[in-house]
């Protein structure tokens, strides 16, 4: 027992340990934060990718082989158990031309009844601001030509375009035609929104020419449970194709590995939504593995701060040590000792890290809407402020940037005594920095008075809520120091560390805030923007097609970071560790 209490001893034996535990801390809220946004927008892409491709595709291994019969084949598929729906497709290449210059892109061909069962191009259409999931004018006007519905990246405008491609056949064919744009799709992935085109399965099969007989070169399947059922839903269908047209090789019938995967049948294959992107998903996860490896070089680095204090304290202790050697602690006691202050500095770290990483994951979306909100409004408060009382420009944002430093100095100048033995409770600087909060929080929420969302992202404030945020500051520090009083009696106790750390913590929080806000005022001070100045974006709605930052929190990753923290700790208390045992106690109670 008395190696814990003696490894808490330790763990408190200089304020540097402080700061290992901090950057263990900022480390691992670093890797929360990075793999929470990474697997956002790694499961956001992937939604979007399964979105246009459905879960199954069924297509040829030549875009030239048609399929013949696809309504009955669809059928088939359709009678298969767990499968939601089946709808036939044709793509192929083409050259958009427009004003004089040409593009490629890639048509799609679709049946919009059946492809609301497979995919989720009705709702891409809707945030294009198609509101009809068809290829006719929203309007109900008549077209000269048939309907077609654009990325949004391909086409800012109506109009008319005209397409050009050459399809393979005993001779080659020319395919020229013009389409009338009747609107515009958004799915948020540049590859679809700036190549591809939809239209009408009919049109597209007469701009190929492949009306007589009707023909299609993919069927997309949705299937009911696709981790549960995808396997078996694949292999029925590959028997379907067999029933159709019989394989005379083995070979050709049954998985395919050396060929992008999925299972064949003859000319045909049966993929699924990851096999058809797969390059670009492989590249995801080579990425998401990069990722790891140098946010874990992180710890390393806390790891080797460790090191360096842990030695520099087993330095100052030398006396002491030798002095437990003498009252009879073995090497191996004294080893322990330090590799579980060592270990326990590592778990505080992460505990703490997690706990702020979670934290400030889950609200990001909050806060950079603060940033945005804060920064536009205190810009507005110091231009209405001038204008209307006639004084210097911006003098409001001035004043409020004045008291927000003002507490910030107070914030740290209570911080500097936590850590002092006490001399008399310091109540007279708590009262002041209480204070100087309240006075900075309502000097920087003046713009809640006469406040008016611009859009449905921003919060709703009113007069009251000024009155709210300022009292709540204050309540806040008040009950920290009234729980600072009460466990001050305890801060020669091992345990005291706990709350000396979070009060570190809160402090810190609180400073952040503050800080924010402050650099915020200083740039309004500095830029001097206009009324017409949207606010700081962090995050751009309009650059990444997201109307909120994706956020997924892995548990998973969460108890990885926690092992590799712990096992990084670990390693770097050895060397420490072993100066302390090999410390010869005559020599050591010697030491100066």
């Amino acid at each position: 027992m008395y190696k814990l209490f003696m490894a808490f001893r330790y763990l408190r034996a200089h304020k540097i340990i402080y700061f290992s535990i901090v950057g263990v801390a900022v480390g691992i809220m670093t890797m929360v934060v990075v793999t929470s946004l990474m697997g956002g927008f790694s499961r956001d892409m992937k939604s979007r990718i399964r979105g246009m491709q459905t879960d199954i595709v069924v297509m040829s291994f030549d875009k030239n082989l048609w399929i013949p019969d696809y309504e009955g084949l669809c059928k088939e598929i359709e009678s298969i158990p767990d499968v939601l729906g089946c709808a036939p497709r044709l793509e192929y290449e083409a050259w958009l031309g427009r004003s004089g210059s040409y593009s490629d892109v890639h048509i799609v061909g679709i049946v919009p009844e059946k492809e609301k069962k497979v995919s989720k191009l009705e709702e891409y259409f809707h945030k294009g601001l198609k509101r009809n999931f068809d290829f006719k004018d929203d309007g109900g006007l008549a077209t000269r030509y048939p309907g077609a519905v654009l990325g949004v990246e391909l086409q800012r405008a109506g109009g008319t375009v005209g397409l050009l491609t050459a399809r393979h056949s005993t001779t080659p064919i020319l395919c020229v035609k013009d389409f009338e744009v009747v609107g515009r799709f958004r799915s948020g992935m540049v590859e679809y929104d700036s190549n591809y085109i939809f239209m009408d399965l009919s049109a597209a099969q007469e701009f190929l020419q492949v009306s007589d007989p009707p023909r299609a070169n993919v069927l997309a399947v949705a299937v009911k449970d696709y981790e549960l059922h995808g396997q078996a839903v694949r292999e029925q269908i590959l028997e379907k194709l067999h029933a159709r047209r019989p394989c005379n090789n083995p070979e050709d019938h049954g998985p395919a590995p050396y060929f992008s995967g999925g299972y064949r049948c003859g000319l045909y294959r049966a993929l699924t939504w990851e096999q058809t992107k797969r390059v670009l998903l492989q590249a995801v996860e080579v990425e998401k593995g990069m990722q790891y490896i140098l946010l874990s070089l992180i710890i390393v680095v806390a790891g080797f701060n460790i090191v360096a204090v842990y030695t520099l304290v087993v330095r100052a202790k030398t006396r002491d040590i030798g002095i437990l050697r003498a009252l009879g602690g073995t090497e191996g006691g004294v080893t322990s000792i330090f590799l579980m202050s060592g270990g326990i500095c590592g778990f505080i770290g992460s505990i703490f890290g997690i706990v702020l990483g979670l934290l400030l994951a889950l609200n990001l979306n909050e806060i950079l809407d603060f940033i945005r909100v804060v920064s536009r409004e205190m810009n507005r408060m110091g231009l209405d402020h001038a204008r209307i009382l006639n004084v210097f420009e911006r003098g409001m944002t001035a004043e409020a940037g004045v008291a927000l430093a003002i507490a910030q100095g107070m914030l740290i100048w209570n911080w500097k005594v936590l850590y002092k033995e006490r001399q008399g409770h310091p109540w007279m600087r708590m009262i002041g920095a209480g204070l100087a909060l309240a006075a900075a929080t309502w000097l920087s929420t003046g713009w809640m008075t006469d406040y008016r969302p611009h859009d449905n992202y921003d919060a709703t404030f009113g007069p009251a809520s000024r009155w709210i945020f300022s009292a709540l500051i204050v309540a806040v520090w008040a009950l920290f120091c009234v729980v600072w009083r009460v466990l001050d009696r305890y801060r020669r106790q091992p345990s005291w560390i706990f709350f000396g750390f979070g009060a570190t913590i809160f402090m810190a929080a609180l400073s952040v805030g503050v800080i924010a806000t402050h650099l915020i005022a200083d740039g309004i001070l500095m830029q001097q923007p206009d009324y017409s100045w949207p606010g700081l974006e962090l995050f751009s709605r309009q650059i990444y097609y997201l109307d909120r930052v994706p956020v997924y929190v892995d548990y998973g990753a969460l108890v990885y970071i926690v092992i590799w923290t712990l096992f990084v700790s670990l390693c770097c208390s050895i060397y420490p560790a072993m100066r302390a045992a090999a410390a010869n106690p005559v020599e050591a109670i010697r030491d100066e």
